[in-house]
């Protein structure tokens, strides 16, 4: 079949043509044959690069071209949905609107009206579901990426929720769910009301071996030999790799071992750099304003090695996902974030070992799931004949493990994670609000929307129900009358600011005593939440976190006895309040990065959860009566949480391009407010270290306007 016989808009299908598209691969056409052109729900379990993203590329673009409506695209990271709006941009001459929409959960986002096609997360969709905006009505398709995120214990209650309030709402639009990896495809398509499309088939065939003793033995009985030159079984694969004009990612367990295999990979392969590692080297070297990070990151690009994790900026993986497609680096040693992440292929894919740390467990198993994921990254289509996905082994015995166990084995079957008070409450929440309130038998349906409702027996889903109720009703987020039940103004703020309730209550508790507030008191309230990371306490520091909490004890909101915390809970939240007091008192992103251990991709992550707390907190001490008299101090907490600056530069930050390094040498020239902005004139802004000709011109636009508003 070729995408010409496809039922396609005419000017689609010519702009198709002319991208060179012709034929479809054996799980596309499946596809189609269900009925996926006809409006039928289809799970696609199919491997990388069989052709599922560009077929829902030209589906959600035939959808609004043929006038049936608008399309939503779900990705479960925001780098994916960025990436997908990028890519819906190659189709921007068919007159195509299409947004990018990842940030504040506040909002309907009623701009999306003018819009065809939305590239958002499972969280932010779930975000704006919940204020249900007139244009969901207008969605014909959903298009969601990645579906075996149902099994992730963060966003999978989020996107099993989410799944079952749209078919509620929209009982007729068209669902296509896509994976590489789903072990019980079967279930997951019956609870998608979907046709199946499960194939093995891949462009580039792969061969999955395991490296024994300087061997490489394949699945099907195929035995290669290779030079043992480092005695190591990492670097000799990797050599070979490289030697045969082909590139290698690594997955290794550990950030820590991705950076010092990477720079052991660097230091020993002794690759020459090229015109493309230099200049990425230079780009590098100036990515960050962790300056250790940078020009470790800038050394290793010129040997054509890089590591590759989250504690890295989204532009830094960027640029290194980059130089590995352009060539310029020709080997990635990752954690399996990069699994996760972009579609990045290579010829060699090499598991270093099948076991992984896990906090306060030790060393456990991956999952099956996990080594498939790893495995797809193998072959570059276009450019190898064949991909390899090697395990490592130590002995004969660990060898057959790994065959028998990955090689030969099965994804483990999706379970969803709704299934605990926790979880539940927070979406039961949601489905209330969402529909402005609900009675047992509209809760019925909800849960029948749920891949819980076909993996937990019924007596253990009412007593979630009935525990979830209770919890809601005692505070105040629900008023029951009968078997209805009705949100509160709290409930909807609750549900709206997309906070568990938990975090709500432990606010309200905290902000009804009536107290003064200081910085640290609003950090640990914020660190203390449900919805906020924890810092991971080591074991040398218990002591010196257990001083800086009888220290600031006396600012403390939350009465520590009252809540089911143990000591290294509390202290871990301590470790988290001192850390967010450290960023919003300007101590340099380096400094922190070495007091905690942590990289500056890990610092946006923090603070990317803290701020959306901090505002939530500002937000609830609107409706809080005692709280009044703190809400202007709250308001400054969040924009100084979310930026990372001291109170005097609250309103500089706010400039669009002027961060926290950049606001200080604004207020440090004696620049410290919007009026001082207009004063000063674009030529005096251009003599200040960091702001060119262009961005003066803008600073002093926008402060004008800024102005004009107030007046």
């Amino acid at each position: 079949m070729l995408f010409s016989d496809l039922p396609l808009h005419p000017i689609l299908r010519k702009k198709v043509e002319m991208r060179g598209i012709r034929g479809l691969y054996p799980p596309q056409e499946e596809a189609v044959k269900k009925g996926l052109f006809n409006g039928k729900n289809i799970l696609m379990v199919t491997n990388t690069a069989s052709g599922k993203t560009l077929l829902a590329e030209i589906l959600a673009i035939n959808t609004v071209m043929s006038g049936r409506g608008k399309v939503v695209y779900l990705s479960p990271l925001k780098a994916l949905a960025d990436e997908k709006f990028r890519d819906f941009g190659q189709y921007s001459e068919l007159n195509l609107k299409t947004i990018l929409t990842v940030g504040n959960y506040d909002s309907a986002e009623p701009r999306i009206e003018w819009y065809d096609i939305v590239c958002t997360t499972y969280e932010k969709m779930d975000s704006i579901v919940r204020h249900r905006p007139s244009w969901l009505n207008e969605v014909a398709l959903i298009i969601i990426d990645e579906i075996h995120y149902l099994d992730d214990e963060k966003r999978g209650p989020v996107l099993e929720s989410l799944i079952a309030n749209l078919k509620l709402i929209m009982p007729s639009a068209q669902f296509f769910a896509l994976s590489a990896t789903v072990g019980n495809a079967n279930e997951i398509a019956s609870w998608l009301e979907a046709e199946l499309v499960e194939s093995s088939w891949r462009p580039v065939p792969l061969k999955e071996g395991v490296f024994l003793n300087g061997k490489i033995i394949y699945s099907d009985g195929e035995t290669r030999r290779i030079k043992t030159k480092f005695s190591s079984p990492v670097l000799d694969l990797v050599y070979d790799t490289v030697e045969d004009g082909g590139q290698a990612i690594v997955f290794v367990n550990s950030r820590r071992r991705a950076v010092s295999l990477a720079k052991t990979v660097g230091e020993r392969l002794n690759l020459r750099p090229n015109s493309e590692s230099d200049e990425l080297s230079e780009k590098l070297r100036h990515s960050s304003e962790v300056t250790s990070l940078n020009e470790e990151l800038a050394a290793l690009v010129r040997s054509g090695v890089s590591f590759h994790h989250a504690g890295l900026t989204v532009e830094q993986r960027r640029e290194i996902e980059r130089g590995f497609r352009g060539g310029a680096i020709k080997i990635i040693v990752a954690t399996p974030t990069l699994a996760a992440g972009v579609n990045l292929p290579a010829r060699r894919v090499i598991i270093e070992s099948s076991e992984r740390y896990v906090a306060g467990e030790g060393s456990e198993p991956i999952k099956i799931l996990e080594y498939k994921q790893f495995a797809g990254r193998a072959g570059r289509p276009g450019y190898d004949e064949y991909g390899e996905a090697i395990l490592i082994a130590k002995t004969k015995s660990d060898a057959e493990d790994l065959f028998a166990t990955y090689i030969n084995g099965q994804p483990e079957k999706i379970r969803s994670k709704m299934g605990t008070p926790y979880k539940f409450r927070t979406h039961l929440l949601s489905f209330i609000v969402t529909f402005g309130g609900s009675n047992d038998e509209g809760i019925s349906r909800y849960i029948n929307k749920l891949l819980l409702s076909k993996q937990l027996r019924k007596k253990e889903i009412a007593e979630l129900v009935s525990e979830s109720i209770k919890m809601l009703t005692e505070g105040n987020f629900i008023i029951a009358s009968g078997n209805a039940y009705i949100p509160t103004e709290l409930g909807r703020y609750v549900s709206e600011l997309y906070i568990d309730p938990l975090t709500a209550l432990y606010a309200i508790k905290a902000l009804k005593k009536g107290k003064a507030i200081t910085e640290f008191s609003v950090m640990h309230l914020i660190a203390a939440s449900p919805d906020m990371p924890k810092l991971r306490l080591k074991r040398g520091e218990i002591g010196k976190i257990d001083e800086a909490m009888t220290q600031f004890l006396p600012e403390i909101l939350l009465d520590l006895h009252e809540r089911d915390a143990d000591y290294e809970d509390v202290l871990a939240e301590v470790k988290t309040a001192l850390f967010l007091l450290d960023w919003i008192n300007e101590v340099p992103e380096q400094e922190i990065c070495d007091k905690y251990d942590l990289g500056p991709g890990d610092i946006f992550a923090f603070v990317e959860s803290a701020s959306w707390i901090a505002y939530a907190l500002s937000r609830l001490a609107e409706i809080i009566p005692e709280a009044k008299a703190h809400l202007d101090e709250l308001r400054t907490l969040s924009v100084r949480v979310e930026t990372g600056v001291k109170s005097e530069l609250a309103e500089l930050v706010q400039i669009p391009k002027i961060g926290r390094v950049r606001a200080r040498k604004l207020y440090s020239a004696g620049i410290k407010s919007l009026e001082d902005i207009v004063k000063a004139g674009e030529n005096r802004l251009r003599g200040i270290e960091g702001i060119g000709d262009s961005l003066a011109k803008d600073i002093v636009e926008f402060a004008s306007k800024q102005l004009s508003k107030r007046h």
